[in-house]
């Protein structure tokens, strides 16, 4: 792996169809359900039901067709994925509050953070003229080729995309610091930050014990 990450790869940034989901999905499942600050400190991954929920919100995400995948000129794998999805003024919660209902804990632990910073930040209040979002729900790169331009790349195509398509931002939650200090440096604007030892539950406990440097959960906004 070592010989990976010291040899500058070829990629290319491909939409992805209805023929890549299995591979996408399974993709995000090695390289985002265990690594992913939030997932890692709940032990998500060891809940089959949680893993099969988290699956299915990665689905559910695809169907919109906006997403896409770093590819390998050379040997055809993929090395990243932007999984894009679409928020509209008037039903921006709904498909939160719905997954809220899910029996499964440790999922559910999430979606309810997620709901939280959606109210909290009211994204089509404070930014009463716009109606379409371009909302990156997940972005991850396989460890091995991470530091050679891969998220760029991704986000970069997804803006290219967000501009066709007239979206009028593009938003981002950063439950990692990497891919805060990522999509900062690409120009992207912080509108909210909780700590994570702020956040706790109705027994006043901490409920995701992240590890460093994963300390805050951040929204971050790209006007268009």
């Amino acid at each position: 792996m070592e010989t990976i990450k010291n040899t500058k790869v070829s990629f290319k940034i491909v939409p992805i169809t209805d023929n890549d989901k299995e591979v996408v999905i399974n993709f995000i499942k090695q390289n985002f359900f265990r690594d992913e600050p939030l997932c890692a400190s709940l032990g998500l991954i060891e809940e089959k039901e949680s893993v099969i929920q988290l699956e299915k919100f990665c689905v559910d995400a695809l169907q919109n067709g906006i997403s896409f995948m770093a590819v390998s000129t050379e040997t055809g794998e993929m090395i990243g994925v932007s999984l894009d999805n679409t928020m509209c003024r008037g039903n921006e919660i709904n498909e939160i509050v719905e997954e809220n209902n899910d029996k499964s804990s440790k999922f559910n632990d999430i979606m309810v953070l997620l709901d939280k910073a959606k109210r909290d930040t009211d994204i089509f209040g404070k930014y009463p003229n716009i109606d379409r979002i371009m909302d990156l729900k997940i972005i991850t790169v396989n460890e091995a080729y991470r530091g050679q331009g891969v998220c760029k790349a991704l986000i970069d195509k997804s803006k290219e995309l967000a501009l066709e398509l007239r979206y009028q931002m593009i938003y981002v939650e950063c439950t990692s610091h990497f891919t805060a200090m990522a999509v900062e440096r690409f120009g992207f604007q912080c509108i909210y930050s909780l700590s994570y030892t702020d956040y706790v539950n109705k027994q006043n406990e901490v409920v995701f014990k992240t590890q460093p440097p994963h300390k805050y959960f951040k929204v971050y906004v790209l006007l268009l």
